[in-house]
């Protein structure tokens, strides 16, 4: 679509770049609670950077993610002065705000990341999995841990979550580098900074 056209042609070495850099520290050691204690963080806020690939297209922005018991919001701010989409909602309805101010409707977040962006991520399960937990709805095909009991590696709903890197925060151990893959689209996302309150 027309709105999507700010995200494409990003060169691949640039996604890349834009995924490898941020400003993380290195992980800690772990303690031995499994991750699963991270479902008691039920208001968070994750900055950092999300770089998707799709065959040859590629789009990168910086993201913001907003999660409360009543909903969410998501800003994805595109580079070089691009605009920014917001969405915001909850399960009843979400909202989708564009670089030129129109306003979109929808049930659910993905059907409108698609129509607009070119690409979605199922929101309902990402919010658990960019804290590194398996989530609600169909089981995994398969799920592995690492020896602190922190989540590596899940598939679910036909996608595949890798954890390539934990940070830690206050007392909890969260992802700070993920990558996703549905079939063909590929999503990384490297977080910079954690806010909480469990």
């Amino acid at each position: 679509t027309a709105d999507a056209v700010i995200w494409r042609f990003v060169p691949l070495a640039a996604l890349l770049v834009g995924c490898a850099a941020g400003h993380i520290r290195p992980g800690v050691p772990a303690s031995t609670v499994s991750s699963e204690q991270n479902d008691s963080i039920v208001v968070w806020r994750a900055d950092g950077r999300v770089a998707v690939q799709r065959g040859d297209e590629g789009w990168s922005a910086t993201l913001r993610w907003h999660q409360r018991p009543a909903g969410f919001q998501l800003r994805l701010i595109a580079p070089l002065g691009r605009g920014t989409y917001q969405l915001a909602g909850d399960d009843a309805e979400v909202e989708l705000l564009a670089p030129d101010g129109r306003r979109f409707y929808a049930s659910d977040p993905e059907s409108l990341m698609a129509e607009h962006l070119g690409w979605s991520i199922p929101v309902s399960g990402a919010q658990y999995w960019l804290r590194g937990l398996v989530a609600p709805g169909p089981p995994p095909s398969s799920i592995r841990r690492d020896e602190a009991g922190r989540l590596q590696d899940v598939q679910q709903a036909g996608w595949r979550i890798s954890v390539l890197r934990h940070m830690r925060v206050g007392d909890f151990e969260l992802p700070a580098k993920l990558y996703l893959q549905y079939q063909n689209l590929k999503v990384r996302i490297v977080v910079s900074s954690w806010k909480l309150r469990p």
